[in-house]
């Protein structure tokens, strides 16, 4: 069992990590638009890219782990919980690619300019908050945090969401 604790903190705090990634990254795609490119920060995206994998990596083994869990096996509440952590999951991946792919084959000032691009920019700010939502509580639990603030937590990154969103179609059209 420690090992499981051990395990769900580590991806608690690669989790917030990613957060904090996203945040960042969206805060100098969105100073992009207003001052150009910004190169020397490009290696943040690689780190992104890192603790994203490492993500992965440790949802796939907590998830396991519960899955299996002989002394406290899942309800179907949990079990269908974790599908849809794991789908929205796969959706933010699909968006963050097709976000990647639309950069590298137009370019990013083209690709972030166009409305195509905002609304795709726009829509994985809304499947990354859907994401962070769904597993909040989880999130919360896996850094010692009360379960209280979970109301907190999902409106401040519902509030980012629709400032980031807001912002790529707004740069998009100005």
């Amino acid at each position: 069992m420690r090992k499981r604790l051990d395990m769900r903190f580590a991806n608690g705090v690669v989790s917030a990590a990613i957060v904090v990634f996203f945040l960042v990254h969206a805060t100098l795609g969105t100073l992009l638009g207003l001052v150009g490119f910004l190169s020397p920060f490009t290696w943040l995206v690689w780190v992104g890219v890192v603790l994203i994998g490492v993500h992965v990596v440790l949802s796939i083994f907590t998830s396991r782990e519960q899955l299996t869990d002989l002394e406290r096996p899942p309800s179907p509440r949990k079990k269908r919980h974790l599908v849809l952590k794991w789908a929205t999951g796969g959706l933010l991946a699909l968006v963050a690619v097709a976000h990647v792919v639309a950069i590298r084959l137009f370019g990013m000032s083209v690709a972030l300019s166009t409305v195509t691009g905002a609304l795709l920019t726009a829509c994985l700010a809304v499947v990354l908050a859907v994401h962070l939502c769904v597993g909040s509580k989880s999130l919360l639990k896996d850094l010692n945090i009360s379960r209280r603030y979970k109301l907190a937590f999902r409106l401040v990154v519902c509030a980012f969401a629709a400032f980031f969103a807001i912002s790529a179609l707004v740069g998009a059209i100005l």
